[in-house]
Order: C-alpha cells, then structure tokens, then sequence
C-alpha cells in the first residue's frame, strides 16, 4: 500500500471520528430527549414497531458495500464504461429488491404487527409509525447506488457533512416534540413523519450531487444479463447474509416486545442507543478503509491487502473498545445522567453492558467481510454466517417461552453466536484471501488481547482505588474513573498495540499537525 493510499485513508478516518465524535454527543443528548417527550411506553412501541421495518433496513448498509466492490473494481481498471453501466444495472436491481421488500412489509408486516405486536392499545399510533417506517427504509434502499459512489470515490467530506445534518435535524425534531401537544400518540405519529421526512431529504441530496459532479450517475435502462446476473446474485447473497444478522438483532427485539411487554423494548431501545452510537465509531473507521481495501484486490495487491486487514482489524478493535471500556465500567452512572435521573427502564443497564460486549465481540466483522466480498466469491460465506446467526433467535425463544430464562438471557445467546461467527469468518479469509491464521494471531489477536486486559485490569484498579475515597461530590469519581480508563487505553494501544513504524506514523502525523497550527498562528 502506497504511502498516498495510507495517508488518504488515515486523512479520511480523522474526518470520520470527528464527524462520529459530534454525531455521538448529539444523538446521546437527542435520544434523552425523545424519551422523556414520548415517555417510555410510546418509545417501547417506537422501537418495536420501527424494528419490523429495521429488520430489513440494514440491508442498506450491506448493499452500499456491494456497490462499492463494482465499482471500486470498475476505477482501479479505469474503466468508466463499465462503470456507468455497473450503476444504471446496481440502480434496476435495488428498484427490484425495494418493491418485494415493501411487498412483503405491506402484507405479512402489517399482519403480524395487528395480530401479534404489543402495542399496549395504541395500535392506531402504531400503524402509521410503520407506514412512515416503511418509506425511511425504501428510501434509504434506493440512495443505495448513490452513496456507494460517493464512498468508492472516497468523498468522505460530504458523506460526514451529511451524516451531520441527519444528526443535527434529528436534534431539532426532538426539541419541537418538546413543545408539540401533550398528547403522546400525536407526539409518536409526528415523530415518525419527521424521521421519513429526513429520509426525504438525504436521499435527494444523494440523487441530486451525483447527478451534478459524478456523469456515470446517470440511469439507462440495459439488458446486460450476463452482468444483470452477476450483480444481483452478488446483491442478493448479501442479502441474505444482512438479512440475518438483521433477524438476530431485532428479531430479538420483538421477541422481547412480545414476551415481555412494552417497557423491556423500551429498555432496550435505551442500550440500543448507546450502543449504536459507539458502534457507529467502527463504522465510520472501516467506510474510510473498504475503497482501499477493494482497490487492492482488484489490482492484485494480495500483500498489501492482508497487511490492510490485520491493521484494520486492530485498528477496529481499538477505536470501539477506547468507548467501550467506560462505559462498562459506569453504566450505573452515565444512564442516570443521560436521562436526567428519570426513565430509566429496568434491564437498560444490563442490556446496555451486553450489547456493548457483543459491539466489542464483532468489532473484527468489517474488515473479514468485506475481504471476502472483495473476491465476489460470498455464496458459501454467506450461507455459513447467515445460518448459524439465524441459530440465535430460535434458541432465545426457546429460552424465553417453554425454559424461563431471564429477558438479558436473549443477549448472552447473541455474544455465543456471534463469538463463533467470528472464528467462522476468519477461516473463509484465510480460505480465499490467503491470510495465514498464524499471522491474524501474532499482528491481531495477541496484541488487541493485550491491550484489553492490560486496560480493564488497571482501570478496574482504579475504580475500586476510587471507592475508598470521600469527601468529594458523586460524580468526581465516576468521571475520574471513565477518564482515566479511556487514558489507560490509549497508553496501552501505544505501547503494546501497534508496531513500530505504525507508532513513527503517528508521531509524524501529530508533528505535521502541530507545525501546521504552529505557522497559522
């Protein structure tokens, strides 16, 4: 990997976590005001009903990655024919999947959330919080094409601007919900029209700069089978593959909805937004990698893209488990704090700590799949990592329904599973990329190993130091304790955790930036 390519992707990761940074503390202050304006039953319905159409809304996520292999492949051939027509096809295949997802959320969704949802008496509340559910998802299905162009060319600046936006916009509807009528089901249906009218607008501004600064954004209708073939039986093994990871996390959703009622889900709509808000740091890290690590495979760069994936393996683990750490640590805490002492539901801070385990558990998933779909050869990985995810539900509900287990107990069989997904997919990696399982081990797993014990053993040190101290307020201790941990950590990344040169880099990186404040002055 050239030193452009390494500096692009460092560049574009640094744009990425401030853009993540602010994101965070906005959606963190957003979600504490949605709960207390639509209280913690209305919100549970929220969660639960939008997890029906949810279920099927990542498939975004994973779709944006496939667009990304082609044309990614399609640049470093510099093959701009190729590349128009990849889209245009990419565009036809999502109209497709669009309609029979809609389909299929307007007959059977619809049903099921009639007949089988609890949605403590508020079921006309709920129908519309679906339908607008139901066009957020179409809608982010159909910019699809779009924003995976916009990631291939590494335009990372108006992916976070916009990202920005969603965020700041949502802060906005939470605070007019604030001051809306006091009536909570016109709160909730309000709420959700807002949310779809977001979606409104992010998709257009997709559409409408692609259409300005990028000509192979332009839509003709081809008969290319052999390609038509090609992309949507990738497309649709993706799908299958999103799919269920979508089935394990809010299939568990409903699960708990109908188990155990309103306020579980609204317990774990409260971990869920902590938990998507650090995730998101991940996310953001790997969209800044993916177009590289594409790149190289399509030009044969097989070194440099195993090198790629060990260090954004660890790079991966680090960046989420520098959030991670204080946050098991003060749970108790920072819930409390976050929604003003108040609403705090039940099995929140339980599911909180066990969500944000199993974040910490799939932080390597980014960088092996997309490896694999990288070679266009994902049949038989997907199939293997969709089949024993879909395991999830059907053992939790077992549990729950005919054993009594516990509602946290539906999380533990999430991070089991998920655990063995990871050894899973690291064996297709080293079955089609070439990456020996020596090599993970050495450059990946004793390092980030090293690094979490190293930390959580010391920064548990410090937490329990702190509790022989007195004669300060509440919160000095706490604060200390998440402070110093995410201190600790960063130390010991330093110095146990990357290489040599990779520590050079940093520090040349940290000296270019003060030099350059430095002359500004």
């Amino acid at each position: 990997m050239t030193a452009v390519n390494q500096k692009r992707i460092a560049t574009n990761t640094l744009l990425l976590y401030f853009r993540m940074l602010v994101v965070m503390l906005v959606g963190l202050y957003t979600s504490r005001v949605i709960i207390n304006a639509l209280g913690q039953q209305h919100f549970g319905i929220y969660d639960a009903v939008g997890g029906i159409v949810l279920m099927v809304s990542f498939i975004s996520t994973t779709m944006s990655s496939a667009c990304q292999r082609y044309y990614s492949y399609e640049m470093a051939k510099g093959n701009l024919e190729e590349l128009k027509k990849v889209f245009s096809i990419s565009l036809t295949v999502f109209f497709i999947l669009t309609a029979l997802i809609v389909l299929l959320a307007e007959t059977a969704g619809t049903w099921f959330l009639v007949h089988k949802m609890d949605v403590a008496g508020h079921i006309d509340a709920a129908k519309w919080v679906f339908q607008f559910s139901i066009l957020s998802f179409a809608l982010q299905i159909l910019r699809v094409p779009y924003q995976g162009m916009v990631i291939a060319k590494e335009k990372m600046k108006v992916f976070a601007y916009l990202s920005l936006f969603e965020a700041f916009a949502i802060l906005g509807i939470a605070l007019l919900l604030a001051h809306t009528a006091d009536d909570k089901n016109q709160r909730l249906i309000l709420y959700s029209a807002l949310m779809a009218g977001i979606q409104v607008m992010t998709s257009a501004f997709y559409w409408l700069y692609c259409r300005l600064f990028y000509k192979e954004c332009r839509f003709r209708f081809l008969l290319d089978r052999k390609k038509f073939r090609e992309i949507f039986s990738y497309a649709g093994w993706n799908l299958i593959g999103s799919s269920a990871d979508v089935f394990k996390s809010q299939g568990l959703n409903i699960l708990l909805n109908v188990t155990f009622g309103t306020l579980v889900s609204a317990a774990r709509g409260v971990a869920n937004k902590v938990f998507s808000t650090i995730t998101q740091l991940n996310s953001n890290f790997f969209t800044a990698v993916r177009p590289q690590l594409y790149k190289s495979y399509a030009a044969g760069e097989m070194d440099d893209m195993r090198k790629l994936i060990c260090q954004s393996s660890r790079f991966s683990f680090y960046l989420l488990f520098l959030l991670a750490l204080p946050i098991l640590l003060e749970t108790d805490f920072i819930l409390p704090i976050w929604l003003r002492g108040r609403n705090v539901p039940e099995y929140a801070y339980v599911f909180t700590r066990l969500m944000v385990i199993e974040g910490i558990v799939n932080s390597f998933t980014s960088p092996f799949a997309a490896s694999i779909q990288a070679t266009g050869n994902i049949r038989n990985y997907q199939l293997a990592i969709g089949g024993t995810l879909l395991l999830i539900l059907p053992v939790a509900y077992v549990g729950v329904r005919f054993v009594g287990w516990p509602p946290a107990s539906v999380f533990m069989v999430s991070i089991v599973i998920s655990f063995i997904t990871q050894f899973l997919r690291l064996w297709f990696v080293h079955r089609q990329v070439g990456l020996e399982l020596k090599v993970f081990l050495k450059e990946v797993l004793l390092p980030v190993s090293s690094v979490a014990v190293t930390s959580t053993s010391v920064s548990l040190a410090v937490k329990l130091a702190g509790k022989h101290i007195s004669g300060y307020p509440q919160w000095v201790v706490p604060v200390a304790v998440m402070a110093a941990s995410m201190i600790i950590t960063a130390v010991t990344v330093y110095v146990l955790g990357v290489t040599r040169t990779e520590r050079k880099h940093a520090l040349e990186m940290v000296h270019d930036f003060l030099g350059r404040n430095k002359q500004s002055l």
